[in-house]
């Protein structure tokens, strides 16, 4: 079963790399940070992580390849990171929320709808995370190169 989510992963994240129409030698490396992703979001609650740890956790380890891999493909990291997380959007629990609250079911919507916006905010602070190692990492690596 992870077999085929990893393979999905891969080609939804490459699809939505031709749909941002980023540099073509750059598709697979996108999908390999959505794959990479989802194997990190498939791994955790395996090992006993919350889906909430295991999002954050997958959006940072997503954020830091999509840093790493602009450098060495000199392209924006945008290119990776909106298609790495792609695997990580909790589409089908917001339709289960919206789908609640058409049925006049609001107590299940709101709980459906709280739990969206948990994760929506777990993908946002995972990314934000490894946008700041990186940047810390570099502003202490030029600090060292000053000092000396």
């Amino acid at each position: 079963m992870i077999w085929q989510g990893l393979a999905l992963s891969l080609v939804s994240s490459m699809a939505w790399c031709v749909l941002f129409n980023v540099p073509v030698r750059t598709i697979f490396a996108g999908g390999v940070a959505g794959m990479v992703g989802f194997l990190v979001y498939s791994l955790l609650p395996a090992l006993g992580a919350e889906v909430l740890l295991s999002t954050f956790v997958s959006a940072a380890i997503v954020s830091l390849l999509s840093q790493i891999l602009s450098i060495y493909l000199r392209v924006p990291s945008t290119n990776f990171s909106v298609a790495g997380i792609i695997p990580l959007v909790p589409g089908s629990l917001a339709y289960r929320s919206m789908l609640a609250f058409v049925n006049n079911n609001y107590i299940e919507g709101i709980t459906l709808a709280t739990q969206t916006m948990m994760i929506a905010g777990a993908i946002a602070s995972g990314l934000i995370f490894g946008i700041s190692v990186v940047t810390i990492v570099k502003g202490a690596r030029h600090a060292g190169k000053r000092a000396q």
